[in-house]
């Protein structure tokens, strides 16, 4: 999701990272692959789309050298929220639940020993954790539920400032007063069970936030002393891990000039706290060097060309290319990397009549968007809000999306189109008012060239545009996330969930309380009574199916009032050394799981 609360940063980052692919690559009935000066021809096979991946029986020992264009954010499970921190936190943390690399759907028991137990009408959580988990040096203790309830109290903390805790833990009795003290509606029976009393019926949606690392246990002994400090050194300066990995460190705990150069080199060494017997993770490698900077097509040809390597953000444009044209098995592009769609202002001017949104998205073609952004490596065409690998998506029509006329022609049609402006109230089938629409774009290929696909689609239906593109940061942060400015149409836009939970992809995007004067999420100022009745009774309805179902149904209702145009649903392009196993994770945009990787025998 997108600031004020949280994940939308998160999202932005891995988005506009993947979206800055412009090799284009079109969909045909076969394996082969022919290349032209414009275009390939492509299949995606299970190779490349990341399924039926191997998670075991991979080669002990080695050392993985990971070379990436952008650094790191925070270690801190308490303020992680990157799709690239994520490799490295769940490599060292382990929340109380996780995800299997192969599953996006479906949380599997981390650091709990088994499934969380409802009760109380789903206003109660009670999990038990493991036995025999250790922290890393210098700790060097078993972790209890006393340090699960720090390491998320701790995120209330001003110091931590954790970027979600609002969203999905101020379910928590008492958490929304929290400022990083005990919290109430946490209580810890004994020293392996820890209980979450909540404020209402939410338990499903609390139950996926407790795959977030927040959850991870933090030791207080070792921690608060950090956790005075502004921002707390904990994660930058000193860390200790739980899980198979560590960030490398000195006696007293410190990675700051040890296992950590920012900017430069984070290494990572085998926990020797850590026990196989408590953990899914089979943790192959021995050590993972991973190497910030430097240009992004040298560090392709290094991946695909080199020995035991991998890179773990988006290549460049011309590195998948080679990639998918050379070295077909070393490239994976999984879905459900996030989703993009044209914002469209619901509140006032043009776009505040649904049959001129309608007309828009009739008119749009979503397939020359989609061929500039790579075509089908790095996604498919959207048909609706609820991405591919998450909850809800198949309820809402799964690939071909709700079945309307103005969602049936992906390459646009103009008779639809002109259909919809006539209901709106143009006998001639254009737009004939005085407004000049104000669309504000992401600047630099391929989202400008996007933005102007959707500025010929809007002048092809009569309207006179006013286009200015920005830096990608500028347009959320001045403009498309702040409603004051009155932007008609915001092009780039894009969403990334939090975790599988539907919730996590509809809600602040199309309530309307979660409208805003600044950060706003919701970039149409959607604020519709229907659509907000039914978000609300999504909201309160329990059980995995119950909620696939219902947010299906809420993403149904927004594609019939058109409140904004999805146009691509995004996959996660990875490339690897012909001698590693990469093995990626599906519920985090297809980034490699540092856990299972392994190099590949001699």
């Amino acid at each position: 999701m997108r600031r004020p609360w949280a994940r939308a940063w998160r999202a932005a980052a891995a988005h506009a990272a993947a979206l800055a692919v412009s090799v284009v690559v079109a969909a045909c009935g076969s394996h082969g692959r022919t290349t032209t000066t414009t275009s390939v021809q492509a299949t995606l096979t299970p190779a490349l789309d990341g399924t039926g991946q191997n998670l075991s029986n991979g080669t002990r020992g080695g050392t993985l050298t990971v070379l990436n264009r952008e650094d790191f954010k925070s270690f801190d499970p308490g303020r992680a929220y990157d799709q690239y921190d994520y490799e490295v936190v769940y490599a060292t943390q382990r929340p109380l639940f996780s995800y299997m690399p192969n599953q996006s759907k479906t949380v599997s028991p981390d650091l709990a020993s088994g499934p969380a137990t409802v009760s109380d009408r789903a206003r109660t959580v009670t999990v038990h954790i493991r036995h025999g988990v250790h922290f890393s040096p210098p700790v060097n203790r078993e972790v209890t539920s006393a340090d699960v309830a720090y390491g998320i109290e701790r995120g209330a903390n001003p110091n931590v400032a954790n970027p979600y805790f609002a969203v999905y833990f101020d379910e928590i009795v008492g958490a929304s007063k929290a400022s990083g003290g005990l919290i109430s509606g946490i209580s810890l029976p004994d020293r392996y069970t820890i209980v979450f009393h909540l404020t209402g019926p939410r338990a499903s949606l609390f139950l996926g936030a407790l795959s977030l690392p927040l959850s991870a246990p933090v030791p207080p002994e070792f921690a608060r002393r950090l956790d005075a400090e502004k921002p707390t050194k904990y994660g930058s300066t000193y860390l200790v891990a739980t899980g198979p990995y560590m960030v490398e460190s000195d006696a007293r705990g410190k990675i700051l000039g040890v296992g950590l150069d920012p900017g430069r080199v984070t290494t990572l060494v085998r926990n020797p706290d850590w026990r196989a017997s408590t953990d899914h993770r089979p943790a192959y490698l021995d050590r993972i060097e991973i190497h910030v900077g430097g240009d992004p097509v040298v560090i392709g040809r290094r991946v695909l060309t080199g020995s035991h390597m991998v890179q773990s953000d988006t290549p460049a444009n011309s590195i998948i290319k080679l990639a998918y044209d050379s070295y077909y098995d070393q490239l994976v592009a999984p879905a459900g990397a996030g989703d993009s769609y044209v914002a469209l202002n619901n509140k006032r001017g043009p776009f505040f009549n649904v049959n001129v949104r309608k007309a828009l998205w009739a008119a749009l073609d979503r397939t020359a968007m989609l061929k500039i952004h790579g075509g089908e490596v790095v996604g498919q065409i959207g048909t609706h809000f609820i991405y591919p690998g998450s909850a809800g998506y198949e309820q809402s029509g799964g690939d071909s999306g709700p079945r309307v006329d103005y969602n049936d022609y992906p390459s646009g049609n103009l008779a639809v189109a002109k259909k919809y402006m006539k209901l709106a109230g143009y006998p001639s089938g254009k737009y004939t008012g005085s407004a000049v629409i104000k669309i504000i774009g992401s600047s630099g290929d391929p989202a400008r060239k996007d933005a102007e696909l959707v500025n010929s689609a809007l002048q092809n239906l009569g309207f006179k545009t006013d286009f200015t593109a920005v830096e990608e940061s500028v347009m959320y942060s001045k403009y498309c996330g702040v409603p004051a400015r009155d932007i008609d149409v915001c092009p780039n836009v894009g969403w990334l969930r939090d975790f599988a939970d539907p919730q996590t992809i509809l809600d602040l995007a199309f309530s309307g309380w979660s409208i805003a004067p600044r950060n706003n999420p919701n970039w149409s100022q959607v604020n519709d009574p229907q659509i907000n009745a039914a978000i609300k009774a999504a909201e309160l309805t329990s059980g995995d199916a119950a909620r696939a179902q219902a947010w299906g149904g809420v993403d149904k209702l927004l594609v019939a009032k058109a409140v904004a145009i999805p146009w691509i649903f995004d996959r996660g392009p990875e490339i690897r050394s012909r001698d590693v196993r990469g093995v990626s994770d599906l519920w985090n945009g297809g980034t490699w799981d540092l856990s299972y990787t392994s190099l590949a025998p001699p």
